[in-house]
């Protein structure tokens, strides 16, 4: 069982992100977000539950966007809290993630997005 809890709708998996998301929790979370990788078009990381992240879970994240991008997937983040979106403000990585206030918008956008082609593209792809 993965550590992390996981909804599977359709095409699409919604995996509830740890309460913190840093050097302890990375580990785990890397690889259950690998493992998702091209099983699933669509990724959803919701951040209801987290209230920090660390540098490392910034490159977890950016790290596992890129890679379901190259596959022509999409991920999106959802429910993020107000601490965690001043990292991500900070960080330059609000312009980078597309964001939803909560996991009942995030699906139906995911959805339509994956039948329409895309939402977004890192800077540099």
């Amino acid at each position: 069982m993965p550590p992390y809890m996981e909804h599977t709708i359709g095409s699409i998996v919604v995996i509830e992100l740890p309460v913190r998301v840093d050097s302890v929790t990375s580990v785990d979370l890397e690889k259950q977000l690998q493992r998702l990788i091209g099983v699933n078009k669509g990724i959803i990381c919701d951040f209801s539950n987290t209230t920090f992240i660390s540098s490392l879970g910034l490159r977890i994240l950016l790290k596992t966007y890129k890679d379901v991008k190259r596959l022509d997937g999409e991920m999106v983040l959802c429910s993020v809290s107000d601490y965690v979106m001043e990292v991500f403000d900070i960080s330059g990585f609000s312009r980078i993630f597309t964001m939803y206030p909560s996991r009942t918008e995030a699906v139906p956008a995911l959805e339509i997005s994956l039948k329409s082609g895309g939402l977004n593209r890192v800077e540099g792809e």
